[in-house]
């Protein structure tokens, strides 16, 4: 099991590490303890939609995911990657660390993924010590630290993981999970129903969690579906301040400046509040999944 980085360069996306037979033991030994450790605790595998926030024992996965990078080829073809320079320039530019190895009997390739912060590089700009025989020693020379435990996995072309935080950090997730543009947004602000003062407002207003709303407010249609008399009735269930105003005798939803007061209504409009089913007790929730 050799060890790579998988970086920001796009000129050379991965470096493989040149490591001694003592700590090639040792990072293997860990690595399979990561592999275990990640596989056991996966008691449900949810696909992935962009919506879903992954509760304890449950993990996301994408079924067809696009090994862009190559990690796969770094894994069976690892005399072909270049090794990485042992300086601070070279480590800033790691998204994460990865190994893993070829199941033979199966006929695929297990990559296990690490997410990489730069925290955990070790420089000589300062001094670094660490505890050995009964006395700390100075550490002499640049390097790094492992996590203790995986991102992610990746066989046969599927993709599991828990944190989607964690892992648009190292692929780019555009493909997966999408965010309105400028364009949706103006098309948004120009539904039958929607009052928008000032388009450039809106924009000004959207940062990614709001572009994410928009987009799955798009998506599921349901300012086209729904009435706006009724909308506003469950809003008004749930305490929910929603102004509308009439244009030509037709009633409109009209869409916040304020940005707070924008993602609360976004909010609601993705359909994040509920009630429980006995106390009827209104709640938020950050995960929605539906049931089968």
């Amino acid at each position: 099991m050799n060890l790579f980085a998988l970086t920001d360069d796009p000129s050379c996306r991965i470096k493989r590490f040149k490591i001694s037979a003592d700590l090639q033991n040792d990072i293997n030994q860990q690595f399979m303890n990561q592999e275990e450790r990640f596989r056991t605790t996966t008691k449900d595998l949810i696909p992935f939609d962009g919506k879903y926030k992954p509760d304890q024992g449950e993990t996301l996965f994408i079924k067809e995911f696009d090994d862009i990078d190559g990690l796969e080829d770094a894994i069976n073809n690892p005399l072909n990657i270049h090794e990485i320079n042992p300086d601070i320039e070279d480590f800033e530019r790691i998204k994460a660390i990865f190994s893993g190895y070829r199941a033979d009997k199966e006929e695929k390739t297990i990559i296990l993924i690490q997410n990489f912060e730069k925290r955990r590089i070790i420089s000589t700009s300062g001094i670094s010590i660490f505890h050995d025989k009964d006395e700390y020693i100075k550490i002499i020379g640049n390097g790094l630290t492992l996590d203790s435990k995986l991102t992610a996995i990746l066989e046969n072309k599927e993709l599991k993981f828990n944190s989607f935080h964690l892992i648009k950090q190292i692929f780019d997730m555009a493909s997966y999970y999408q965010e309105a543009t400028d364009s949706d947004i103006d098309s948004f602000a120009s539904l039958e129903n929607i009052h928008v003062n000032k388009k450039t407002v809106l924009i000004e207003n959207s940062d990614s969690w709001v572009r994410r709303k928009l987009w799955l407010i798009s998506q599921s249609q349901i300012l086209q579906k729904i009435p706006v008399t009724q909308i506003k009735a469950i809003a008004a269930e749930f305490s929910i301040e929603l102004k509308t105003e009439k244009f030509n005798d037709e009633e409109k939803i009209c869409i916040p400046e304020d940005k707070r007061e924008l993602k609360k209504l976004l909010r609601f409009l993705d359909e994040d509040y509920y009630k429980s089913p006995l106390l009827n007790n209104g709640y938020i929730s950050n995960s929605k999944r539906l049931i089968p």
